[in-house]
């Protein structure tokens, strides 16, 4: 979809509630221009940031990025592409490190108070990144080589550039492209595809691109879709709207399996596909294809068959449109949970969306429902401040990524094929295409990809309001705790980040995005008591589980979504020098009679012989709670505990509230 399409009005700030989802991821010399000569990150007068540095006791890192306050460069305005130079240099902010702060004990508020609480963990962070499209990696191609690899470093590298760790390709052609539309197997009916080929994206760099992105950050993650299947598969024998005929579904699952094959052989691999860009879009002048939701359902179904007997782990996630134009099409090929799950939905990863209409609240209300996949978002260019709110408010919404659309078109918005588009994070020069400028977007989608790393937990944080600050907040893998601070107002914002019985107070100027790093004080080396109550859900690592709110007496949170194979961790648990005797786990099960499944208690490892199991029945509803022990013994010190969950049925068996030890 063109990156000029307008962006949805702004919606009310989040509620409590979405953090608790229901059951069941340069300033560039005097022009600021980048030049083959030139840093992408070098910041004159200026401290560039740096990811990974060292965290000292209530030490606090603080890094923004800002607008442009010149005269017709308000966010989305043409004048990025005929002047682009005027307007970066009235940005006083482009990932600019600030002096460090120091949390201090809790005290008085300080203008909009923020709660932070890293016990409180939601979705892990897959990653943040930008598209490479034909249309971008035809401008990177019309570079020097080595100006090429200073922007292709600008974008990827995790040390001296935005680290964008995700990124989205098309396979064959979009809207942005630079030449005829294609796609692998172009011609008469071949429906043994034996014309099957991706040399198309060879000759067009494609795939030289992706592999020099890839030498760059070798953590770059790649997914992909088509915009269309060949023209025979289809109902018009046309790149351009038309619909997928029935017959072709399997075709088109062999198709994708292809692909990946095809970019496999390259050293390239897709970590995740999906069906159709924009399924029931009919674009009208640029390649599009209208699939069903049945039609989705079946190629999915053929498409895992295809993986499964190739031995090919790459994802599959359905949709990949609009929040708001979802109807009936989930649900057509996933199920319920009331009425029981399809075979797709067990063959599915993960959703992917679009914004171009509806709230990006409805991936809360899709993981409610779809409590076992990832929301991703695949398609959205943003801009200034209120574009890093909205990146924001996505992953509040529990979407695993960020993927921006088109990032790189010249002064002439070229090339592409459809619209008039709005600025992309870099403009190409007209008369070097060795030079490009970096738009204040690029250093708002930095501040997220530089501090947030793959892997990290979403923790629970104030929303706050649009008319002060909004914020995210995740704990990485280092057990940092990085929260980004949105000021999309007009005057500066005084606030108050608390976290624990710590805070830091601070004033962010006007149309602006801070990041502040700290490590949590005594985050590092903190035990667990094993003999007293362990929330289920303040786990240092899961998988296949959801946190939701719990009806058991206290109230809080516990962990849904619980099925076979699913498993979490709890870091450091101490038991001391007295051997425990028994562990107690609080359950609810609306299991059916007859079926269930076992909680399987284990030290240090996953596959560890378990010290004690669990048989799980149903205890009368899944917010109907009950406490259920075994004995165990000889367990003392300090280890690793982890709750697996076996069954021998497909469907979720157990919710869990906490867990404890006796001795």
């Amino acid at each position: 979809m063109s990156t000029s399409a307008s962006m949805p009005s702004a919606q009310p700030p989040f509620p409590q509630e979405q953090d608790r989802a229901p059951l069941s991821r340069r300033t560039f010399m005097a022009a600021a221009a980048v030049t083959a000569a030139g840093s992408a990150l070098a910041l004159p007068g200026q401290a560039s940031a740096e990811p990974g540095g060292h965290h000292g006791a209530n030490r606090v890192e603080v890094t923004w990025s800002s607008e442009s306050t010149a005269p017709g460069f308000a966010p989305k305005s043409a004048t990025w592409y005929t002047d682009p130079a005027t307007g970066l240099a009235a940005v006083a902010h482009k990932l600019s490190r600030q002096g460090d702060l120091v949390l201090t004990a809790s005290g008085k508020d300080f203008g909009t108070v923020i709660n932070v609480d890293p016990a409180k963990t939601y979705q892990r962070m897959l990653g943040v990144g930008v598209s490479m499209e034909d249309s971008t990696v035809h401008n990177l191609s019309l570079m020097s080589k080595g100006a090429r690899t200073k922007a292709l470093r600008a974008l990827f590298d995790p040390h001296h550039g935005a680290g964008f760790d995700l990124t989205r390709i098309c396979f064959g052609t979009s809207d942005f492209t630079h030449g005829e539309f294609y796609t692998y197997d172009d011609g008469p009916a071949d429906p043994t595809l034996s014309r099957f080929s991706i040399q198309r994206d060879i000759d067009n760099h494609i795939i030289a691109t992706l592999k020099e992105a890839l030498r760059i950050n070798p953590e770059l993650t790649i997914c992909g879709t088509a915009w269309t299947a060949p023209a025979w598969m289809k109902d018009n024998n046309s790149l351009i709207d038309g619909h997928l005929l029935d017959e072709h579904v399997p075709t088109l699952a062999r198709y994708y399996r292809k692909v990946v094959q095809a970019y496999a052989a390259q050293g390239i691999h897709i970590h995740a596909v999906t069906p159709q860009n924009e399924p029931g879009w009919p674009a009208g002048h640029y390649p599009s294809m209208l699939v069903s939701a049945q039609q989705a359902k079946r190629f999915v179904e053929e498409l895992r068959k295809e993986f499964d007997a190739h031995g090919i782990t790459t994802r599959i996630w359905a949709w990949d449109w609009n929040f708001g134009d979802t109807g009936t099409y989930l649900g057509d090929m996933f199920g319920s949970r009331d009425a029981g799950y399809t075979d797709t939905y067990r063959d599915t990863d993960g959703i992917a969306w679009h914004d171009y209409s509806g709230d990006p609240r409805t991936m809360s209300l899709m993981k409610t429902s779809y409590p076992d996949l990832d929301m991703v978002l695949t398609e959205r260019m943003l801009w200034g401040t209120d574009g890093a709110d909205r990146i924001a408010r996505y992953l509040r919404s529990w979407s695993t990524g960020y993927i921006s659309w088109v990032t790189l078109l010249d002064q002439n918005r070229a090339t592409q094929n459809f619209g008039v588009p709005d600025p992309t994070p870099f403009v190409q020069s007209l008369d070097n295409r060795d030079v490009y400028w970096a738009l204040p977007e690029y250093y708002f989608f930095a501040q997220f990809s530089k501090f947030i790393h793959r892997g990290a937990h979403r923790v629970f944080s104030d929303y706050g309001n649009t008319g002060t600050v909004t914020t995210v907040a995740y704990r990485n893998p280092d057990g940092t705790i990085a929260t980004v601070v949105v000021n999309g107002t007009a005057t500066a914002q005084d606030f108050t980040l608390r976290s624990g019985r710590r805070q830091l107070t601070h004033t962010l100027p006007a149309k602006t995005v801070g990041t502040y790093v700290w490590t949590q004080p005594g985050s590092r080396g903190t035990t667990t008591d094993a003999y007293a109550a362990i929330q289920a859900e303040a786990y240092d690592d899961a998988s296949g589980v959801a946190v939701e709110v719990t009806g058991d007496t206290g109230g809080g949170e516990d962990i849904g979504s619980v099925g076979d194979g699913d498993w979490v961790e709890y870091g450091k648990v101490a038991f001391g020098g007295t051997a425990a005797t028994q562990v107690r786990v609080r359950l609810a099960s609306g299991a059916a009679d007859g079926t269930g499944g076992r909680i399987d208690v284990r030290l240090n490892s996953r596959s560890a012989e378990p010290v004690g199991s669990i048989a799980v029945t149903g205890t009368g509803g899944w917010q109907t709670w009950a406490t259920k022990s075994t004995a165990i013994s000889g367990v003392t010190g300090t280890h690793t505990v982890y709750l697996t969950f076996a069954s021998d049925q497909p469907d979720d068996f157990v919710n869990v509230n906490w867990f404890a030890f006796d001795h």
